[in-house]
């Protein structure tokens, strides 16, 4: 990693949102560059934030900020916040920012920001970001540099992002351990859609469905393998999600109508005994499922 970050020049950090993610880039940050100035944003403003003056504490961070003006000398700033609150962070900070400052985000929905980005003339400055991977849990004290590891790393930079932007990008991706890939907006929206949030709406809605039956507490303690693995994500952040839903809502919506469609057959079938229909059924779902790559 050190030999990546030997070939890059910007060594000052800021952070508008702090948590799982956020706080993993910032670890990954500090190995690559012991001696960057890392700061964050502290929307407290008039008390205290606890976990920001933990990361300081074990030498995360190097400063907290209560203004926004203090990113005029970021060199990188990375917008971590839930998705709606990102674009509204971009908002308030934009005038504050250097021309050479490189904007970017760890969302999971890239419609809103980028059309943010173009209506604050900011495209040349902006390469989009999304690190693919997660965890129900949430916060900083469960970050870790390990966990941009091994996992893919979006990035969707706009028709204008300056090359040599993109390529710090890249840079940084691969020297935390990622694995780099490079999509446009509507298609990332679309695949994350799919892979990320419909499941995460399936997810919530079969917890629903559960606990509705669950009058004397048998299916919670029965509960096992395969209600934990589908339902794990469930006890992910529920605004964050809320964010997601209201940002991505046509790629959610379509997908959404795709998988009902798929249950009503599923549906058919299982009403009508219909044994062989099942069995394709289920042996095409194992066929793809098999397939992926771990």
């Amino acid at each position: 990693m050190k030999e990546h970050a030997q070939k890059v020049t910007r060594t000052r950090f800021g952070f508008i949102g702090f948590g799982l993610i956020g706080g993993s880039i910032a670890r990954a940050l500090r190995i690559l560059f012991p001696d960057a100035q890392i700061f964050a944003y502290n929307y407290y403003q008039t008390k205290k934030h606890p976990t920001l003056e933990k990361a300081k504490e074990d030498g995360t961070l190097n400063g907290i900020c209560t203004e926004l003006s203090a990113f005029s000398a970021c060199d990188v700033l990375f917008l971590c916040a839930p998705v709606i609150k990102n674009a509204d962070y971009l908002t308030k900070v934009a005038p504050y920012l250097s021309e050479d400052c490189l904007i970017t985000d760890v969302g999971s929905v890239k419609g809103n920001i980028c059309e943010k980005i173009r209506e604050l003339d900011l495209t040349r400055q902006f390469v989009g970001g999304h690190p693919m991977t997660g965890s129900e849990k949430t916060g900083y004290e469960n970050s870790s540099e390990e966990f941009l590891k091994d996992h893919y790393y979006i990035l969707t930079p706009t028709p204008d992002t300056r090359p040599e932007y993109l390529s710090w990008m890249e840079q940084f991706v691969k020297a935390a351990g990622s694995k780099c890939m490079i999509l446009d907006p509507k298609t990332h929206d679309q695949v994350t859609a799919g892979i990320s949030h419909v499941p995460h709406v399936i997810s919530a809605a079969l917890v629903g469905t559960v606990s509705g039956l669950d009058e004397k507490g048998y299916y919670a303690k029965l509960a096992a393998g395969g209600f934990h693995s589908v339902t794990r994500i469930s006890s992910s952040s529920p605004e964050m999600w809320e964010n997601i839903c209201l940002t991505n809502r046509d790629c959610i919506l379509e997908c959404l109508d795709s998988f009902i469609g798929h249950l009503k057959a599923a549906r058919k079938e299982i009403a009508d005994g219909n044994g062989e229909g099942l069995t394709e059924f289920f042996s095409n779902a194992k066929k793809y499922r098999d397939h992926i790559v771990q």
